[in-house]
């Protein structure tokens, strides 16, 4: 018997994670959620999602020096654009307004070399806001 499971077994298992975590996150269980989170980073950690909701949790329960380290991970394992999205905010919520800035620009220019639209509409808002 084979102990390889198939990509769609891997992907229906990361599925349900984050359907699992983002619910934790609803019902304010953040530690609950950044375990499942954990979880889904460590089974697909190529996965924005993982890393951003990850960051969410600890943000929520107000671990911004964590969540921080979390959305910066999915920028550079994930190559996430909303992660450096979720960075900038972070980063300028403690003060650092030139790191904020270039997560900004990774975002703006990987929305460009992905022709990604709605990134680069996250982008506008957020230098909107800045």
């Amino acid at each position: 018997m084979s102990t390889q499971i198939d990509q769609k077994t891997v992907a229906q298992a990361v599925e349900a994670l984050y359907a699992t975590a983002h619910w934790l996150l609803g019902q304010a269980r953040y530690k609950d959620a950044a375990e499942v989170f954990r979880a889904m980073c460590k089974v697909e950690p190529e996965d924005e999602r993982g890393w951003l909701g990850l960051g969410q949790a600890h943000e929520s329960a107000g671990q911004r020096v964590i969540a921080k380290e979390m959305y910066l991970t999915g920028v550079t394992l994930a190559h996430g654009g909303r992660c450096a999205i979720a960075l900038a905010r972070v980063l300028r919520e403690m003060g650092n307004d030139g790191d904020a800035a270039a997560a900004v620009d990774f975002a703006d220019e990987l929305a460009k070399d992905t022709d990604d639209e709605a990134l680069a509409a996250l982008v506008a808002w957020e230098r909107g806001q800045s």
